[in-house]
């Protein structure tokens, strides 16, 4: 998700191509650096306005407590970017 990391475009692209709903399963495994990568994806996703509803319409709340709750520190930290 390094495309999303620094260009606006191509995070209008991702978010468009459906990418979120593909994210959102992955903050649920037990693998801690898929759901670390997973939320970090989000993040720079939501850095584009339109994207951080794309990101609530997805039903990511629950997943993002989930990983509030769960996840490893860098998790937790990206959450609570996504969510602002």
């Amino acid at each position: 998700m390094q495309l999303a990391k620094k260009r606006a475009d191509n995070r209008a692209l991702i978010g468009e191509s459906g990418a979120v709903a593909t994210l959102i399963p992955l903050l649920w495994y037990s693998d801690l650096w898929t759901q670390e990568h997973a939320v970090t994806a989000l993040l720079n996703l939501s850095l584009l306005e339109e994207n951080k509803a794309l990101i609530t319409n997805a039903g990511a709340v629950k997943s993002l407590i989930y990983v509030l709750k769960r996840g490893t520190k860098t998790s937790k930290q990206n959450e609570v970017l996504v969510s602002c």
